[in-house]
């Protein structure tokens, strides 16, 4: 038993040309050709993994024509967040706290917005950045971006618009009763209609790019009740939705800012084949983009995680048995960046991100069964299948979740 149990926890090996590839996050090279940078996270609880959204997204701003940065968020809530960023009223935690998940709620994400706020204060117009939001699992801040959008342009059909959304979808989050499905799907159907006729008319008003939110928001809230009350929760409706939004976005950005786009999700999310059965977003951006769509995953050796427990959240310690992340132990950097392009696939490096290796994965499904076994926390896969880079680290920290989340 002895001998089983050293051979299942042996430590990876040392990687001797590791060192020749591996590089700062500064030194991230993009291909020309891409137009969806995808940044993954192995976690959602901690927080280098946050705190590098915003290191990758400055690095792509100060080198390539990236502009905007869709989040695994929810849609309306990212958009509220972005009128701040644009150089709207409140303040970057009021904003953060409506992005979409509880576990958004960090001085992390709050500081990756007020970074965002502050940049577009010192740039010209043609350089200011974006956020938005992909997901479909929130009503409430889209129903803000509707009502927001009518108080400005027209009183009557704001206050026709934002009684019968209350009535409708209450005035919380998650409050409308299922028996209104049609009712409100209809009710989006016509507020969707409104601003499409209306559409150049609203646009001298607030601007065309308003416009699309508002139209968008309508779309989002009609996501929202279909993946609940038609669909039961499915992942699968879920990332076809997310890549839905993920594709006008790009279409957006590319149209109305000549501008490209970063992504950031859960790495089950955002890998180019499939590494969960539960997720597809990144497969099939992968199969709509091809080489367009450069991924990024990132990894762990050893994680201190911020994840869901019986009475709260609670921190668990994990080991992925990652070969790649091993080798940051003991390094000068935190983390390294690792282009596969850049291997020599006849090296030992080469054959690590070659072939089918442990690496980490922890959602927020966790349960105890996800520490006792191994195979519940990471999963094993060729690294090059699955991300076009890495950046990995030796060891990781819990998040910090705000109270009131």
């Amino acid at each position: 038993m002895t001998l089983i149990l050293v051979f299942i926890f042996k430590r990876p090996g040392r990687i001797k040309d590791f060192d020749k590839v591996a590089t700062t996050v500064d030194n991230i090279e993009i291909p020309e050709e891409t137009r969806i940078v995808a940044l993954g996270e192995a976690t959602h609880g901690n927080k280098e993994f946050q705190e590098l959204k915003l290191e990758v997204f400055q690095t792509l701003v100060e080198k390539t024509n990236v502009r905007a940065l869709i989040l695994e968020g929810d849609f309306g809530g990212c958009a509220v967040a972005n009128k701040y960023i644009q150089g709207g009223e409140g303040t970057a935690e009021e904003v953060t706290r409506k992005l979409g998940y509880r576990i958004y709620g960090t001085d992390e994400m709050c500081e990756m917005v007020q970074w965002m706020h502050d940049y577009n204060m010192t740039v010209d117009k043609d350089q200011k950045v974006r956020l938005y939001g992909m997901d479909v699992q929130s009503d409430i801040w889209n129903i803000q971006i509707i009502k927001e959008f009518y108080q400005e342009l027209d009183e009557a059909k704001y206050k026709d618009y934002s009684d019968r959304m209350d009535a409708l979808l209450g005035t919380e989050d998650d409050a409308y009763n299922p028996d209104e499905y049609d009712n409100i799907i209809s009710l989006m159907d016509e507020i969707g209609s409104d601003i499409e006729t209306n559409k150049d008319a609203y646009a001298e008003k607030v601007g065309l790019h308003q416009v699309k939110i508002c139209q968008q928001a309508t779309v989002a809230i009609k996501s929202y009740m279909e993946l609940r009350e038609k669909q039961n929760y499915s992942n699968k409706f879920r990332d076809t939705k997310m890549k839905e939004f993920v594709d006008w976005t790009l279409e957006v950005e590319e149209r109305e800012f000549n501008s490209e786009l970063m992504l950031a999700s859960h790495n089950g999310h955002m890998t180019q084949n499939y590494s969960s059965p539960a997720t597809f977003l990144g497969v099939f951006l992968n199969e709509e983009y091809g080489d367009a769509y450069f991924a990024i995953g990132t990894d762990y050796y050893y994680t201190n995680d911020n994840v869901p427990g019986k009475d709260g959240r609670m921190v668990a310690r994990l080991c992925s048995n990652d070969k790649l992340a091993y080798q940051v132990k003991g390094m000068s950097e935190d983390k390294y960046y690792v282009d596969f392009e850049k291997v020599d696939p006849n090296s030992k490096l080469g054959k690590v991100v070659n072939h089918k290796m442990k690496m980490g994965s922890v959602g927020e499904g966790y349960n105890i069964l996800t520490k006792i076994l191994p195979m519940a926390h990471s999963i094993n896969y060729v690294p090059s299948d699955l991300y076009d880079a890495m950046i990995v680290y030796y060891e990781v920290n819990p998040t910090e979740v705000w109270d009131n989340q």
